[in-house]
């Protein structure tokens, strides 16, 4: 999982929150859970889908991002377990042929043993970054998202 998360962290800090105007970070979670979502209906069944519980906005003014911009993003964290018939390794190099247009492969920024890929939603800026897992010996698939920045509201006094 620290893996996961630093190497889409980095993803973010280059692609994720665009220049485009700002949204409400309800939106920008929305955009999230639906590319979580669009590329975890590509998953061979069966499979069992598990989100993680959802983490506290993380702010984009962080200066280790180097954003510096205003709002936060979302983070959400799937675990799907798969058949042992599924080949990960295949299933991730082609999911981004799979999803079709809109998507766009980003660098590997940290080398890792296992399959992995980091991808872009071009339309949301949506960060996905879809790698091989063994959870006590059962194989899966984790998928962690992250949005663009977004606007937190406040609430009315």
């Amino acid at each position: 999982m620290a893996q996961l998360l630093l190497s889409t962290v980095l993803c973010v800090a280059l692609a994720g929150c665009s220049a485009t105007p700002p949204r409400r970070y309800e939106d920008v979670k929305n955009e999230a859970l639906a590319a979580l979502q669009t590329v975890a209906d590509l998953i061979p069944e069966p499979k069992t889908v598990r989100p993680r519980p959802e983490q506290e906005p993380y702010g984009c003014n962080d200066p280790l991002l180097g954003m510096n911009k205003d709002g936060a993003f979302f983070t959400g964290y799937w675990e799907v377990d798969v058949s042992e018939q599924v080949d990960i390794r295949h299933f991730i190099a082609g999911v981004r042929d799979s999803l079709g247009d809109g998507w766009r492969t980003e660098p590997q920024l940290i080398e890792v043993s296992f399959p992995q890929a980091n991808l872009i939603q071009e339309a949301t800026g949506v960060s996905v970054t879809i790698e091989e897992s063994d959870r006590d010996g059962r194989k899966g698939i984790d998928l962690l998202a992250i949005s663009r920045c977004g606007i937190e509201e406040q609430p009315t006094p």
